[in-house]
């Protein structure tokens, strides 16, 4: 796990320093990438941003995903928390053990996304199979992603999951808190990357956001507009999209 800070080029317009502003990041995203840079960039107009990279393969979510998480929380002050996919499975949990800020989540992975025979059929089989190999790649297009992922980052980033891996996530699925109705969640109704409906049955209509577009909003067209509400909802809380 890494965790990097990012503040504005320039400096900032107003008097006092920016608000913290905690990011944890999806699975195989990198600060670096295109379109998370472009979003960190955004939120830098109004926080300082420590971004946090998640593991793309642990198999123990509560000491290689939680708690590494929560100690770097602990030690500071944050005004803000936003997550995206995997960073969403693992900023709900964090709400339930720290005092955190109202939350907004980005297509969080609450939820196996439905995708045939592998994830319908033969998933309860292969997560019983006692390894850390990647054996299985989910059959995803970069277009999934957002039309705007550039062909060389999908290409390069992290191709398959393991059986550990996958176990812990749906244990950690299994044992989500309750949800917080002072939280506001950011989706894609055509979403193919997680379960649209785990995120349907947890959020209450009033706090959904849905937007068009691809898993990352931030990889997709129109994401001018959403990165607008995006912003307002850290602010000024759900109330800004209501």
């Amino acid at each position: 796990m890494h965790f990097s800070v990012h503040e504005a080029d320039e400096p900032h317009e107003r008097p006092d320093d920016p608000e913290d502003l905690l990011f944890v990041l999806g699975w195989g995203n990198e600060p670096e990438h295109d379109p998370v840079s472009w979003l960190i960039d955004r939120l830098t107009d109004e926080y300082r941003v420590h971004a946090v990279t998640l593991p793309t393969n642990g198999w123990d979510f509560e000491d290689q995903y939680l708690a590494p998480v929560r100690a770097y929380y602990e030690d500071r002050e944050f005004d803000a928390v936003l997550s995206h996919s995997t960073g969403g499975l693992v900023a709900a949990h964090l709400a339930a053990r720290v005092d955190v800020p109202p939350q907004v989540f980005l297509s969080p992975w609450w939820g196996m996304a439905p995708g045939g025979g592998f994830e319908s059929a033969v998933l309860p089989y292969f997560l019983r199979l006692p390894t850390a190999r990647r054996l299985f790649e989910p059959d995803r297009d970069r277009t999934d992603i957002g039309n705007l992922k550039p062909e060389a980052e999908f290409e390069a980033g992290p191709r398959g999951v393991s059986p550990a891996f996958l176990r812990t996530v749906v244990d950690a699925q299994a044992r989500l808190p309750p949800f917080d109705p002072a939280d506001a969640v950011f989706c894609t109704l055509s979403d193919r990357i997680v379960s649209v409906r785990a995120i349907g049955d947890r959020t209450p209509a009033a706090n959904l956001r849905p937007y068009d577009g691809g898993h990352e909003f931030f990889a997709s067209s129109g994401r001018e507009r959403v990165v607008e509400d995006v912003l307002a909802a850290l602010g000024d809380g759900v109330e800004a999209i209501r």
